[in-house]
């Protein structure tokens, strides 16, 4: 039985190379081979641009029009019109046109109408449709979409990138997305990434977990610390939000250059005392600070945090509105906790002195029944668990100084 496969198949190998033969010198239905030069075209293989191509191990040819198949290597010196596949490495100095799938890497000077699949590589001179590999991509223009487990490389991306750890391109025009880093000087779209973003012009949104670096934004940044910008046409969302000029900041810290900035004192009606940074744009500002109760030992440490909309303003006069969340402790199980909707009219003073006092509606929770002596006018209270709990009206007072 193996002595009639064997002739089977040399009778085919020969018959191919018949047909070969009586073709054009530059054209061929079909070239079979072990590996190089062992194969129907022999040392000539690079003259001949084949329609189908079976490579035991590793296979040469001048173009291929159809499928080209090697179990682990094949090069192409010239176009690929179909699929070429292999156990490790394809390489097309022309122009790729379908499919090209490898164990290990990919590489053509250009693949605009072509899909390249590797398990470590795809490396394109020119531009490339898709390209997805376990590691790396690398290409000038991309129409569709880049993946990779590490990193993509592009000059131009229009459509998506996505990579494992960074994704770098001129520009992109759809979206760029990594698990660490995602940079691009021209962003129209979006820029998302694990720890962080930068760009030179972002127009739609930039999102990171840590940090967001931009020149010019038309759009949103949004991140779980730090936005930093020179002019924001748009929103800043994060901690600390850094623009010399933005339309909307959200964050508890927000350094804008041509924004408002207050740092002030401030009591309510349980005698918690706070220093306070107010700081945003002209609209919506940011909330932090510290302080301590005037009269419980146990509350020693205090910290502060919110939000503020600045509803009307004029020469002499000021309306806030604000969330703020307090939160009193002495680390040691004593702890005391208020939300609190609080409205501030303020006089000015002068340009940079405020005095304000308004009323607040509050919700409050406290492991310390001392602590609730001076609620204000109590709405609603419970004991649970040992735990009090009540909804007031109280007030807030305090000055701040703008600078």
């Amino acid at each position: 039985m193996k002595t009639l496969y064997t002739k089977i198949f040399l009778f085919a190998f020969l018959f191919i190379t018949l047909l070969s033969i009586c073709f054009a010198q530059e054209k061929s239905p079909a070239h079979l081979g072990f590996f190089y030069p062992i194969s129907t075209h022999g040392t000539e293989a690079a003259n001949y641009t084949n329609n189908f191509s079976f490579h035991v191990l590793t296979g040469l040819s001048g173009g291929e029009n159809g499928a080209a198949i090697y179990g682990l290597a094949g090069m192409v010196k010239g176009d690929v019109n179909g699929a070429q596949i292999s156990g490790l490495w394809n390489h097309v100095t022309g122009k790729v046109v379908g499919l090209q799938v490898a164990g290990l890497l990919n590489q053509s000077s250009q693949a605009s109408e072509a899909a390249q699949i590797a398990g470590i590589s795809n490396i394109n001179l020119g531009n490339s449709a898709f390209q997805a590999s376990g590691i790396f991509n690398k290409a000038k223009l991309v129409n569709g979409a880049q993946f990779a487990g590490i990193s993509n490389i592009a000059e131009h991306n229009d459509g998506i990138q996505a990579s494992g750890i960074a994704s770098l391109s001129k520009s992109v025009t759809g979206i760029q997305v990594s698990g660490f880093a995602s940079i691009s000087p021209e962003i129209d779209g979006a820029q998302i990434a694990g720890i962080a973003t930068i760009s030179k012009t972002v127009k739609g949104v930039q999102i990171a977990g840590l940090s967001n670096v931009a020149e010019k934004v038309e759009g949103v940044q949004i991140s779980g610390l730090i936005n930093q910008a020179k002019t924001v046409k748009g929103i800043q969302i994060g901690l600390i939000n850094i623009a010399d000029s933005s339309d909307v900041t959200i964050g508890l810290i927000n350094m804008v250059k041509n924004g408002d900035h207050r740092l002030g004192v401030s009591i309510d009606e349980n005698f918690n005392s706070f220093l306070t940074l107010r700081s945003g744009g002209t609209r919506v500002y940011g909330i932090v600070g510290i302080g301590t109760n005037l009269e419980v030992k146990d509350l020693k440490y205090g910290f502060e945090a919110g939000l503020g909309l600045n509803l009307a303003e004029s020469r002499h006069f000021r309306l806030d509105v604000e969330g703020v969340s307090k939160y009193l402790t002495d680390f040691e199980g004593n702890d005391f906790s208020k939300f609190s909707f609080q409205l501030l009219p303020t006089l000015k003073i002068s340009k940079g002195i405020h005095l304000f006092a308004g009323p607040s509606l509050s919700y409050m929770h406290s492991s310390d029944l001392d602590a609730v002596d001076h609620t204000g006018l109590t709405i609603w209270d419970e004991t649970w668990r040992e735990n009090y709990h009540a909804a007031l009206l109280g007030f807030t007072a305090g000055i701040n100084v703008r600078f």
